[in-house]
């Protein structure tokens, strides 16, 4: 009895298929990975922009903005947007020029023609590289630091420093 060989697959094309199909599945990870910090910085902006609309609402009734003290931010501004948002990597580092800046949101006040809490500033870190170049320059955000998107009154002038994960003493890190 002949056995007909022809009709299968050699170890050398199936080799040569698998790692065809390794080079595209490396390639589709590292642009899915990168899709996925993005969606997160997007989600850090929309964050910080609804904690800046709550801030302004409880600036509307208090004459002053809130205190940079976790717990006195928390209480005033819960009855104006219906959960704090957390960062989607809180604690985690995100990717700045040095690589060791955490991934909070940070809220900071500051006084203001010497009324205490005159201005504020919301910030955030991002995660994607290109997110830091072209979201958190000072051209973008008018903000003191490029490695931060920051929004608030008088940006410039609020924060004079942030460190990973802390920052001056007027500064809360909402976790």
């Amino acid at each position: 009895m002949k056995y007909n060989l022809k009709n299968g697959f050699t170890l050398i094309e199936l080799l040569v298929v698998i790692t065809i199909i390794g080079i595209l599945a490396t390639g589709a990870v590292t642009v899915f990975t990168s899709q996925i910090q993005k969606a997160r910085d997007t989600t850090r902006i929309n964050d910080i922009k609804a904690l800046q609309t709550s801030v302004e609402q409880a600036y509307q009734d208090e004459s002053q903005y809130p205190d940079a003290t976790q717990a006195e931010f928390i209480s005033a501004v819960s009855s104006y947007i219906e959960l704090i948002p957390q960062d989607p990597k809180n604690g985690q580092n995100c990717n700045d020029s040095g690589g060791t800046t955490t991934c909070v949101y940070a809220y900071t006040t500051a006084q203001d023609a010497g009324i205490d809490n005159g201005k504020y500033e919301l910030s955030t870190a991002f995660e994607a590289a290109g997110s830091v170049t072209s979201k958190a320059a000072q051209v973008v955000d008018n903000g003191a630091d490029d490695s931060r998107f920051e929004i608030g009154i008088d940006v410039a002038t609020v924060v004079t420093t942030v460190a990973p994960g802390v920052t001056t003493q007027t500064c809360q890190v909402l976790a």
